[in-house]
């Protein structure tokens, strides 16, 4: 599925003036104010950088602490209102946004929300948190993956509202919430396991007729919010069908089968994926790719478990049909 984003063009310089897949003029070059002040006094540099953020949950969802630099400490409130909205951000915290070379913090896109955790310098204590990440999100493909956060009263700085610890460079700690990550990814990795199961049901002539499920069903958009997960999928499924996705669901969880994440050529992507490349043309490692053993792959930049039996249970909460459209609603719940 594609996620439309609004392009993080008034901190960013980017080389080009073309129309992005979401509609959205780029203009040639963009800038901001590099700097902002403390109560102090004092000044720190904010300049953004443009260079692309590597997202290392993309390649080893295992890390859940990593050491990098600081590239950029923003005052939220100094963002563009286009940048700003791609936030939920609450209206009396004293925000920032960090940016790093590096991070181990998913973005919310896909249908998976970010991660949160926090952001120490080095050498300090877990008490000594310094800036506490809210909500991640990712702009435009090559643009700085942006951290929301605040720095709390117990900080080391003098002001809690001003990051006198942080600078351009500085060495810090990431560290995600591993088990807020864990339930995403379990909640993730269940979509897929449905929609693999629903076309191993389609595709196999005696279980369309028992089940119901027509031949052509195609998958559509998804979600895998906690408390909020659904897939959907074109061609309508009757409500009869849920007992034959629930058992085929929990025969493939029962198998314990492995979750592979990988990148694949577009050409590859389209030819063995169930839904295709979906559109989704990569990037220079090629077009990221979650096997569900060998029944089924899906391209894909979220979060993973490693092997089925991580879900615990899968649980099929009920199938609503409209306008041609299904949606599999489903939870996760411990085995």
């Amino acid at each position: 599925m594609r996620r439309a984003f609004i392009p993080f063009q008034p901190l960013l310089k980017i080389a080009t003036t073309s129309i992005n897949a979401s509609g959205v003029h780029i203009p040639a070059s963009v800038s901001a104010t590099p700097c902002f002040s403390s109560k102090s006094g004092a000044r720190m540099s904010t300049s953004t950088p443009s260079e692309k953020t590597e997202a290392l949950y993309q390649k080893d969802g295992s890390l859940h602490k990593h050491t990098t630099t600081i590239s950029s400490v923003t005052r939220f409130s100094q963002l563009p209102a286009e940048t700003q909205s791609l936030f939920k951000a609450p209206p009396d915290a004293e925000l920032f946004v960090l940016t790093m070379p590096q991070t181990i913090f998913h973005a919310q896109g896909g249908g998976q929300p970010s991660d949160t955790g926090s952001i120490t310098k080095t050498g300090l204590d877990a008490s000594s948190v310094i800036f506490q990440v809210h909500q991640v999100r990712k702009p435009a493909p090559d643009a700085p993956i942006l951290h929301l956060g605040i720095f709390p009263s117990n900080a080391e700085s003098s002001d809690s509202q001003t990051p006198l610890s942080f600078s351009q460079n500085h060495t810090i700690v990431q560290e995600i919430d591993q088990e807020k990550r864990f339930l995403h990814s379990r909640l993730h990795t269940a979509g897929h396991v449905i929609g693999a199961a629903i076309n191993i049901l389609a595709k196999t002539a005696s279980s369309s007729a028992a089940s119901g499920i027509p031949a052509d069903v195609a998958d559509g958009k998804a979600s895998h919010y906690p408390g909020a997960a659904f897939v959907e999928f074109t061609g309508l499924i009757p409500g009869t069908a849920k007992a034959h996705i629930q058992e085929l669901v929990d025969k493939l969880v029962q198998e314990d089968l492995a979750v592979r994440v990988d990148f694949w050529t577009e050409a590859e992507a389209n030819a063995k994926c169930i839904s295709g490349a979906d559109g989704i043309a990569g990037d220079e490692n090629g077009v990221r790719v979650v096997e569900i053993g060998d029944r089924g792959s899906y391209p894909c930049g979220g979060t993973h478990v490693k092997t089925l039996r991580e879900l615990g249970r899968v649980v099929i909460r009920g199938v609503k049909r409209q306008k041609g459209v299904s949606k599999v609603s489903y939870e996760v719940a411990d085995a």
